[in-house]
């Protein structure tokens, strides 16, 4: 077995519930950034907070070429057309909660939002 099959295999998994408990420790729960310009939350959110993505296409970190010395896990990956919670900072960046425990950053054309927190 590679080493990539090894570290797939022996990620510690986190299931749904827990990816909803991340999900609901999102900063934009509590406060949404009003500082303006770049740094307004997301106008097209219209003041609701993402709960759930769907991918639009395979999302990997950026620095994959440094994950040895970054210490990124093989299995940081968003699928294709996958759905996923999301964690949301008070200024609208939006992360899936992966099933290795990790949180990958989204780019907003990366994404659509299936679920909003209630």
């Amino acid at each position: 077995m590679n080493s990539t099959n090894d570290q797939l295999s022996t990620s510690p998994a986190i299931d749904g519930n827990n990816m909803l408990a991340v999900a609901l420790t999102s900063p934009a729960l509590k406060w949404q950034s009003d500082r303006g310009g770049r740094f307004d939350y997301p106008a097209n959110f219209r003041g609701r907070v993402p709960l759930k993505v769907k991918v639009a296409k395979n999302v990997t970190p950026d620095l994959m070429e440094f994950k040895k010395e970054l210490g990124i896990k093989d299995d940081t990956i968003c699928l294709k057309d996958n759905e996923y919670y999301v964690w949301v900072n008070s200024y609208g960046a939006v992360s899936a909660i992966l099933p290795n425990g990790e949180k990958l950053g989204l780019l907003p054309s990366e994404f659509d939002v299936t679920e909003w927190h209630p």
